[in-house]
């Protein structure tokens, strides 16, 4: 809990060419020699991950790419991924001839998932660029500056800061359901397999949340739950639960207490709640033959601690009867083409930046299929959902 997570900063996203000097910039940026530079094209294979100060922001994430014109059509969709994190575009014009015609297809791309982006003209001392038809032709900020001169990147850092969506992510979990001094419950199951000392992600930050907006938070499993209540001397303000143990914390706290899980808060904090609310009703019309997508957001064994994938499965597969066709995707692995899904069933995604999955959310609404979370779809089974949504002021 030492550090703000990096899915929870602003991602910005440097693209171009090979050799463009998109190395170079980030170099400059962050005032250190971390990456390597060359001459020689295609020098950064993957996507590297930097951290950057942004005045008005803070501390972002600044992300290396390969070249959009590599060879290797792998780097290339690599690049491609990045899209889907990006809050912030950085599009380097680099060609001496002024064919820019793949950096406008990039930034057409860019503004389709309404992502701000920037131009920069980088290597000034090498060739002349028309700026003003550039900007008259993209509808976006040039800045041009020199790397090597060290000049002009103060305009770069001002353009960052007054185009960094204010939205990149909420301003908080779980702040505006407590008031200062509330006293909230958290029942964190002691069966998760968390690392030793440590909590899940989602626990940390809604904990590190409460803390900041200084509620009394107190944390114990459901089996003393009981014995918890016992000993205060009034009921808690707020409990918070695993959805793992929905059943049994729902029958220990009276209907009076409002009630809702880690999973709930951190889809609402990541995604859109609503939208996987509504995705939640297809899971009654799911019928045999149907096919269903979850995804996830990190590479991890099935019980991966929070809610359990083959839980979630056996649950759907029980509800329509058999015969489900269901498939899993994990890490970045989502597919472009889901249209042939009845219903996408996403994981938290603690591990993604809001963007990431927001354009999950938007891939499968262009595509008219619904998507729920993990969280929700878990209430539903238990038929609790306009329970632990009430304190939400969202109706199931």
């Amino acid at each position: 809990m030492q550090f703000t997570p990096q899915s929870n900063k602003m991602h910005i996203a440097v693209f171009g060419k090979r050799n463009a000097g998109k190395s170079s910039l980030i170099n400059a940026l962050t005032g250190k020699s971390t990456l390597l530079v060359s001459d020689e094209p295609g020098t950064t294979a993957e996507p590297i991950f930097q951290y950057v100060e942004i005045k008005n922001v803070g501390t972002a994430i600044i992300v290396d790419t390969a070249g959009i014109d590599d060879a290797d059509l792998f780097r290339v969709q690599k690049t491609r991924e990045v899209m889907d994190l990006t809050d912030l575009g950085i599009m380097i014009f680099s060609d001496e001839a002024g064919d820019y015609k793949l950096e406008k297809e990039w930034v057409h791309e860019l503004d389709k998932r309404n992502i701000p982006v920037i131009g920069v003209i980088a290597k000034t001392d090498d060739h002349y660029v028309d700026i003003d038809s550039l900007k008259a032709n993209l509808n976006v900020p040039i800045v041009k500056l020199s790397v090597k001169r060290n000049s002009n990147l103060g305009s770069l850092r001002h353009a960052m800061s007054a185009l960094a969506p204010a939205e990149f992510e909420r301003n908080s979990i779980v702040g505006d359901l407590v008031n200062l001094g509330d006293l909230v419950v958290m029942v964190m199951p002691e069966m998760i397999p968390a690392p030793k000392y440590r909590l899940v992600a989602s626990q940390q930050q809604i904990l590190r949340d409460l803390l900041d907006h200084h509620a009394i938070a107190l944390s114990v499993t459901e089996e003393e739950l009981p014995e918890l209540l016992a000993r205060l001397n009034k009921l808690p303000d707020l409990v918070i639960t695993d959805s793992q143990v929905f059943d049994r914390v729902n029958e220990i706290i009276p209907a009076s207490v409002p009630l809702t899980t880690f999973a709930i808060l951190m889809a609402r904090f990541k995604g859109d709640l609503k939208t996987f609310v509504t995705g939640a009703a297809m899971i009654s019309s799911l019928k045999p033959g149907d096919k269903v997508l979850l995804s996830e957001a990190c590479i991890h064994h099935p019980h991966n601690g929070e809610i359990d994938r083959m839980l979630v499965k056996a649950k759907l597969q029980e509800m329509a009867g058999g015969g489900l066709d269901i498939t899993t995707s994990v890490g970045p692995d989502f597919p472009d083409d889901v249209s042939d899904y009845k219903l996408i069933v996403h994981c938290g995604g603690c591990i993604f930046n809001r963007k990431q999955l927001m354009m999950r959310l938007r891939s499968s609404g262009v595509q008219n299929v619904p998507i729920t979370n993990y969280g929700i779809a878990f209430a539903y089974f238990h038929g609790i959902l306009p329970r632990v949504l009430e304190v939400l002021e969202v109706k199931a």
